[in-house]
């Protein structure tokens, strides 16, 4: 239920408590033994409590953990646990069909004269979708309203624009008559895309349609001054919330009896939303509290990962002990990706733990998936990009139970029933098959389809042209190309079979955010557009150590600004035992230095002796740091860039 009240109303003086909670710390069980704590008090219920998470998937794990401890069903906690833009969604007493959608923008962008892409058709794409025009102008309209930022500003968006296709602001376009970027004009013949008049009409088309998107809603609950109707007030993951998201925690904060906020500032990996680590650091505070512990990382990789945070100025230390004594640090210079193909399937070999592997961009990660996927080793993506997704998994293991004449799970004779080509049901109908899973769960009185069995002989008698596992990619509907290809190397190298599919995880450093992973594999390499705007922030690009002058072209980058040190730190502190740092592993990207990640300057040591004084405690590479220099730090006002 949404509120309405004027200040006068609103009880002032809510008591703020900021969490700061650094990787492995246990951030999440501490924040759910706070609602706890509140929850003993008298006449208080979790009806009471507003806990609010930056995703969707954080939001679901709390509520599961939470529904645990309280003896409640996730469900009954949905309306109290969940993002910002769900509550908003819940005050504003919207519908679905009150929604931007897909078609909204398809339709739009359509109507507009826009290429769109929408989430389905760009599946077997090596690029995010935010590529196709129409998705960026999408895009950069909410940039714009998270940042609270005037459309004018477009160009201030972490995109790349053509030239060629769009107008850029007339001080840098060569096109431009004259005018500024509020009232440029153009020649006649000009036909490139007006992206500020692009985003006006998208805004139009939602007016006109009484459509409404994510940032949408938050601006509505700020205007009208919805507040939740409970007394207890919690958000976690605070360093990612945008300036907007902000707005509308101001607004509420008034209203209720307690806050906490929890995050870490040196985890702020979505800088490009809008995100700023100042919105937690400067947030005035009566208390504060440092959980002490990481129950992740071992010593050595705990000692690295804080050599290379230190070197922002402006953050909290955490001074985490680390869980235990040891792990290892390893770095490797220009080594390509077969190489890296052959360090996962070594420590495969050797090792029975988790493997992650992150890059800076999905092109980057692409490029591994490439040399990777010819190995017949299962795995998972951590992006959008479908790999060993659950469906495929269950169509998988259902192949090899056949296989072996062994009966199958009901979920797996679905997915056999949803993803076989009709070819392989002869002159069956594949809905027949749908319909006898049915009828015998119906009859067993079975709930879940993981615990029906469906014998071998059924599946054979409705499916008589059921694929081996030779022949099960080219069997298969409903999957992308990379899948196929995936299934077709698994089955036919057979080393893997039955290997977990979550064993190995590949990914871009942002979607890594969260988890963790025995071995981890981080490759140094960055983007183009990340050194451009690197370059830009730079006082004087002809006063940087180590090179005559600091351009967009410069490899190995000189330098790393605060945004993408945290980036980093991000991906180095998911190692639960083993962190390999991988230098110039893509080939043509701009590649960052062991040694300036590290030590914020090229010092001229050694990989072995960066490595070695990286894994030892502050106070003792300090006193024999020798050659490598660790507390140096290049300009201490070093501006901040964001990320693409």
């Amino acid at each position: 239920m949404a509120t309405t009240e004027t200040d006068a109303d609103a009880e002032a003086g809510a008591h703020v408590t900021r969490l700061f909670g650094g990787p492995g710390s246990g951030k999440t069980t501490a924040l759910l033994d706070h609602v706890e704590e509140i929850l003993e008090a008298d006449d208080v219920t979790f009806r009471d409590i507003l806990v609010v998470s930056y995703t969707r998937a954080a939001a679901q794990e709390i509520r599961e953990r939470l529904a645990e401890r309280l003896d409640e069903s996730p469900r009954a906690l949905q309306g109290n646990v969940c993002t910002m833009h769900a509550k908003a969604y819940n005050l504003l007493d919207l519908s679905r069909g009150d929604v931007i959608g897909e078609k909204d923008k398809e339709e739009f962008c359509e109507d507009y004269g826009l290429e769109y892409e929408d989430e389905y058709s760009g599946a077997g794409r090596r690029t995010a979708r935010s590529t196709t025009i129409g998705n960026k102008i999408i895009a950069t309209s909410q940039w714009l309203q998270r940042t609270r930022r005037d459309v004018a500003d477009w160009y201030d968006v972490p995109f790349q624009w053509d030239v060629e296709e769009v107008r850029l602001p007339p001080e840098i376009d060569p096109n431009a008559q004259e005018g500024n970027k509020y009232t440029p004009t153009w020649p006649s013949d000009d036909d490139r895309i007006d992206v500020p008049e692009a985003i006006r009409a998208w805004r139009n088309y939602k007016g006109q349609e009484g459509k409404i998107g994510f940032a949408d809603m938050l601006e509505r609950v700020k205007q009208r001054s919805l507040i939740p109707n409970v007394d207890y007030l919690i958000i976690d993951e605070f360093q990612d919330i945008t300036t907007l998201q902000y707005d509308v925690y101001e607004e509420w904060k008034p209203h209720v009896k307690r806050v906490l906020i929890a995050g870490d500032d040196d985890q702020v990996v979505y800088s490009w939303q809008g995100a700023d680590p100042a919105l937690l650091l400067d947030e005035e505070v009566d208390e504060d509290i440092i959980l002490p512990n990481s129950y992740r990382l071992p010593s050595n990789v705990l000692n690295a990962v804080n050599q290379e945070i230190r070197h922002i100025d402006v953050r909290q230390d955490k001074d985490l002990n680390p869980r235990k004594e040891g792990g290892l640090v390893e770095a490797y210079q220009n080594r390509s990706m077969l190489d890296l193909v052959r360090m996962v399937r070594q420590t495969l070999v050797e090792d029975d733990g988790t493997i992650m592997l992150l890059f800076r961009a999905r092109y980057q990660m692409f490029q591994f998936i490439d040399e990777f996927i010819t190995e017949g080793i299962p795995f998972t993506a951590l992006t959008d990009q479908r790999m060993w997704t659950d469906r495929l998994t269950q169509y998988v293991r259902a192949i090899e139970a056949i296989d072996a004449d062994e009966d199958v799970t009901g979920l797996q004779a679905r997915r056999l029933a949803d993803m076989l080509m009709d070819s392989a049901f002869g002159t069956n109908e594949r809905d027949a098959l749908f319909d006898e899973i049915d009828e015998r769960q119906e009859e067993s009185g079975i709930d879940d389809l993981e615990e029906l069995m469906i014998p071998v002989d059924v599946i054979k008698d409705y499916a008589p042209f059921l694929p081996g596992p030779a022949s099960a990619s080219d069997m298969v509907r409903k999957v992308t190309n990379f899948q196929k290809k995936s299934i077709k190397a698994y089955f036919a190298i057979g080393t893997y079979e039955g290997m977990a599919t979550d064993q190995v995880r590949v990914g871009t450093i942002h979607s890594a955010k969260g988890r963790e992973a025995d071995h981890v594999f981080v490759g140094t390499d960055l983007t183009e557009k990340v050194v451009e705007q690197m370059v830009a922030t730079v006082d004087d690009p002809e006063d940087i150590p180590g090179v005559e002058e600091f351009t967009k072209t410069s490899s190995p980058v000189p330098v790393l600004t605060d945004n993408e040190r945290r980036v980093f730190y991000v991906g180095m502190s998911r190692a639960r035992e083993r962190l390999v740092l991988l230098e110039n592993l893509v080939d043509g990207a701009p590649t960052l230095s062991i040694d300036v990640l590290l030590n914020n300057r090229q010092t001229g040591a050694d990989l072995e002796e960066l490595v070695e004084q990286a894994q030892l405690p502050e106070a003792e590479r300090l006193d024999g740091e020798g050659d490598v220099d660790a507390d140096a730090n290049v300009d201490a006002d070093e501006a901040e860039v964001e990320a693409p």
